[in-house]
């Protein structure tokens, strides 16, 4: 177990562990409902991560409790919320969707100027547009800030984190604004570096070592009294590797890994904004995106000569999305139109161990490259009579894909790797289609009393399959083909719960169903290859559901002192065969006692237990995993007018107290794996957020 408690990398410590979460309820607001921070009859959180120190949106996420993470590294991680990762819960940065033909990790994108994070719960096509099937994860940025007087003013943040015991590593950002009355100038950069962890056991997991930087620039322009122009500029690099993919090749006797050395985003926003226009309309913000991204999924060995293979993947996305608002009586209407347009390349090369050079860079087996085209509208009317509450909306959707195939015919067909009855599957076949596409969602609830406001949500989405789905093979070893029939997948949902207050007792809760059609789901054909590999291939399930509950209870014992309980509980079901889904995760039960403070003193004491999962889809390659109960604790101090500083945090966190040796459910691990790395053992953290 690692102990580096150096001074200087102290003082560059950050984090809040207790800065109370600020959560928004916009949609449905419960009177008299002071100790409600969360209400699940809101289809989303407004999350405030501005006092936080967070190296990563999963980060920032990581104390929501519905949730989770499906991940193949520490870095390499998706937001899962009701059974479906990025294949169901999209990520947007500002107005513009990252990744929408592929599905690459958006936890390159750093929160180092991020003002909030919304996150959605259930079928929000409506709303946000395709793919949002079980969830949706939306950041928005800082808003620029401006004097009343022609005066430049300064302000700023400096934040640090160092990590130590199991996890050995910082992370560290540093910001600061220029302003006066018309224009706003900030720039901000941070960076983080850990080491491999260690589990339980005090065994080290190779390959879990990453670094990231990130730099971000902004300049505002005031044009009126409630209106702006600005631009924003960000950088975001990552260097990583992926403890998950690790397994023994018996070909060649080497241990084989995925290296991601050289992941890289760089993203620009223009837009103007203006608080009032004619006609009454309010919040009114047209905003371009344009984004270029780099990824690298690289195989290496354990061995003196490291190459094997080498393979990137390059996207670009720009688009628009213009939005307003409109209030008329009892309603509040929100308009909101989108384009974008994604494409992606690719490349792939091996090395000659004979010659020891690389060969020539190739489109990889699949794609040669493939766009995304979509034109989105939406309308939203939230509508309120007394204690009765509505929220409807409506969208449309026109998608269009374009896909070059790169399928190699000829090595299956002459390599003979798979039956004669397969051959027909494995077409070269381009893909070009348009979809029209419609969601619709209704929520409506009465408040009884404080104490008990039932509401009921209906929604649904669609999502188009991802190039890799459709495209995704292997015919080195046959032992998976591709499947350019996909369809869209669709679903169609319902919630059902309620929220209130009793004296100093209150709760939220949701129950849901998630009815899927077309599901796409990675199944086993029943063939196997000439080596005996079962062949793979992503193909549409009729009917697959996915359904659960939520629920957090609360009671505040004295001033600011607050038990809480969670509870989150998941399940999905193949319909054509009476199997699990893959990936779902088990249910979780979170207890809690903390003084939740903005300044002062803040404390917290946390009990999560994990039941264990043994419903698994075994050809995903996903393996059944125990339960167990991990034991964390923070305090942390706020301080207001400290020195030269507005505001100053200091806190100290320690988490799995009792060391615990166990595995995350949702940790991706390919079927032809033999290293399954456990997560890490105790682990502190000191940090401080300032604020000037």
């Amino acid at each position: 177990m690692k102990i580096k408690l150096s001074l200087i990398t102290i003082q560059m410590c950050a984090f809040v562990a207790f800065a109370a979460q600020n959560t928004k309820i916009e949609e449905i607001k419960i009177k008299d409902s002071a100790l409600l921070e969360e209400s699940l009859s809101s289809s989303k959180s407004t999350i405030n991560v501005e006092e936080k120190v967070v190296s990563s949106m999963n980060d920032a996420l990581d104390k929501e409790f519905y949730v989770e993470f499906k991940k193949s590294s520490s870095y390499a991680s998706e937001p899962y919320i009701r059974g479906r990762g990025n294949k169901g819960v999209p990520v947007f940065i500002e107005g513009m969707r990252l990744n929408a033909g592929h599905d690459d990790s958006t936890n390159l994108f750093s929160m180092t100027d991020v003002s909030e994070i919304e996150v959605y719960r259930g079928a929000n096509g409506a709303k946000l547009g395709m793919g949002a099937m079980s969830g949706a994860v939306v950041v928005k940025y800082k808003e620029p800030e401006f004097n009343s007087t022609q005066d430049f003013k300064v302000s700023g943040f400096l934040n640090g984190k160092y990590e130590f015991l199991s996890n050995d590593g910082y992370t560290s950002s540093i910001g600061t604004s220029l302003y006066n009355n018309l224009i706003n100038v900030s720039l901000s950069a941070g960076m983080s570096d850990f080491d491999n962890y260690e589990d339980g056991n005090s065994d080290e997991i190779l390959h879990s070592e990453y670094e990231t930087q990130n730099y971000n620039g902004s300049f505002a322009i005031k044009t009126g009294d409630d209106s702006y122009i600005y631009t924003r500029y960000t950088k975001d690099k990552a260097d990583s590797q992926d403890p998950y993919t690790r397994w023994f090749n018996a070909t060649n006797g080497f241990w084989t890994y995925t290296d991601r050395p050289n992941d890289e985003a760089k993203t620009y926003f223009i837009g103007y904004r203006e608080d009032e226009i004619a006609g009454g309309f309010t919040n009114f913000d047209v905003q371009y995106f344009n984004n270029r991204s780099h990824y690298d999924l690289n195989t290496k060995r354990e061995a003196t000569i490291s190459e094997q293979q080498e393979l990137f993947r390059n996207s670009t996305t720009e688009g628009i999305k213009i939005s307003v608002d409109k209030e008329l009586g009892n309603h509040y209407l929100s308009l909101a139109g989108t384009y974008s347009d994604m494409d992606i390349t690719n490349g792939v090369r091996s090395y000659n161990y004979n010659t020891k050079t690389w060969g020539s860079w190739m489109s990889a087996f699949g794609i040669t490259g493939g766009g995304i085209e979509t034109y989105n509208l939406s309308l939203a009317d939230d509508i309120h009579y007394d204690k009765l509450f509505f929220n409807l909306a409506a969208g449309y959707e026109y998608a269009k894909r374009d896909v070059t195939s790169n399928i190699n015919t000829n090595k299956y067909i002459n390599d003979g790797l798979i039956p004669t009855a397969l051959l027909g599957e494995i077409v070269k076949e381009n893909t070009n289609e348009k979809d029209n596409l419609v969601s619709l969602s209704a929520t409506v609830g009465y408040e009884v009393s404080t104490a008990f406001i039932p509401y009921l949500k209906l929604s649904n989405a669609t999502r188009t399959p991802y190039f890799n789905e459709q495209y995704g093979n292997n015919p080195s070893n046959g032992s998976q083909i591709p499947n350019q029939d996909l369809e869209n997948e669709k679903v169609y949902g319902i919630d059902i719960g309620a929220d209130g207050q009793i004296g100093k007792a209150y709760y939220t809760s949701a129950l849901y169903y998630q009815e899927y059609k077309d599901y796409i789901e990675l199944v086993n054909t029943g063939y196997k290859t000439t080596a005996n590999l079962p062949i793979k291939q992503f193909v549409n399930l009729d009917e697959a559901s996915i359904y659960g509950a939520e629920l957090m209870l609360g009671y505040e014992l004295f001033d600011d002192i607050y038990a809480e309980a969670s509870y989150t509980y998941t399940r999905g079901k193949n319909k054509d065969d009476n199997t699990p889904l893959a990936y779902i995760t088990p249910q979780k039960v979170t207890l809690s006692l903390s003084q939740k403070k903005a300044k002062g003193l803040s404390w917290k004491i946390e009990e999560e237990l994990v039941d264990n999962q043994d419903k698994i889809s075994s050809i995903n390659g996903e393996k059944a995993t125990s339960g167990y109960g991990l034991t964390n604790a923070s305090i942390g101090y706020g301080f207001t007018n400290f020195g030269i500083f507005k505001t100053a945090n200091i806190s100290f966190e320690l988490n799995n107290i009792l060391d615990k040796n166990y595995r995350e459910h949702l940790s991706k691990a390919s079927s032809t794996a033999y290293y399954l790395p456990n997560e890490a053992g105790i682990n502190g953290a000191l940090a401080i957020n300032l604020k000037f």
